[in-house]
């Protein structure tokens, strides 16, 4: 049997004024019209935080800081396997632009149910739920 190739990726949770950025990948990308939180994959001997930050740059043109982990995920969507680190991320400077995404939006945490999510993306919204919990 083969080993199913293994993707290690980072999702950005960017708050601001109480809300999250959730962006929706591109009807014609895989998972496409899905929500996410936005991120990429990370390049070989880079470390999460840093492709984060590259990656959020380029998908959506804003410069970020890498704050605290929030959790992994791992999920096997069949013909690979994703691990997926999520991020608390904060915004610092530009105005987002969307480069590969179709749409954003900013919700709360109760607004989440209303948004079909990347399968490997709701360990990271349980993580965040339970991060404002404590707060």
């Amino acid at each position: 049997m083969q080993k199913l190739k293994t993707i290690v990726v980072v999702a950005g949770v960017i708050e601001k004024e109480g809300k999250y950025l959730l962006a929706q990948r591109l009807d014609n990308a895989s998972q496409g019209g899905l929500w996410e939180f936005p991120g990429g994959k990370v390049e070989v001997g880079e470390l999460p935080e840093h492709a984060l930050e590259r990656e959020l740059m380029e998908e959506l043109a804003i410069t970020t800081k890498t704050q605290q982990w929030l959790a992994d995920s791992v999920f096997d969507y069949g013909d690979k396997t994703i691990e997926l680190k999520g991020y608390l991320t904060r915004w610092c400077e530009g105005d987002i632009v969307l480069n590969t995404h179709q749409a954003m939006v900013w919700v709360s945490l109760n607004e989440f149910k209303r948004y079909t999510l990347c399968p490997a993306d709701y360990p990271i919204l349980t993580a965040l739920e339970q991060s404002a919990l404590t707060k």
